[in-house]
C-alpha cells in the first residue's frame, strides 16, 4: 500500500492484487491450490479471474517440498487457487 500526501492529509492508494500478477510475468511463482497441491514455474499469462499458465512447471510434494512431477506448460483454474508467491526462490 503506498501512502500519498496531498491538501495536508495523509491519504492511501490502494494497488489492485491482479496488477501484481501482471508484473510477475516472466518471473518464478509457487502456487498453491484449494486441495493442497503446491507448483512452481514461470508465469507466463494471467487473466482477471487469475486463471494461470505457468511454463517449465513442477509439482511439488506439499508435505516436504521434494518434486513430485514435471508437468511443462500448464493452465491452473483461478477459482481453484489458494495463494500465488512470487518471485519465488525455492526457499521455504
Amino acid at each position: 500500500m503506498k501512502h500519498i500526501r496531498g491538501s495536508g492529509a495523509l491519504s492511501t492508494k490502494t494497488v489492485p492484487p491482479l496488477r501484481y500478477l501482471k508484473e510477475a510475468r516472466g518471473s518464478s511463482v509457487l502456487v498453491k491450490l484449494k486441495d493442497g497441491g503446491e507448483y512452481v514455474g514461470v508465469l507466463d499469462f494471467s487473466d482477471n479471474t487469475m486463471n494461470l499458465i505457468l511454463k517449465d512447471c513442477v509439482e511439488l510434494n506439499e508435505n516436504t517440498g521434494e518434486l513430485k512431477a514435471k508437468h511443462g506448460t500448464i493452465l491452473i483454474r483461478g477459482s481453484n487457487i489458494l495463494f500465488v508467491s512470487l518471485n519465488y526462490t525455492g526457499e521455504r
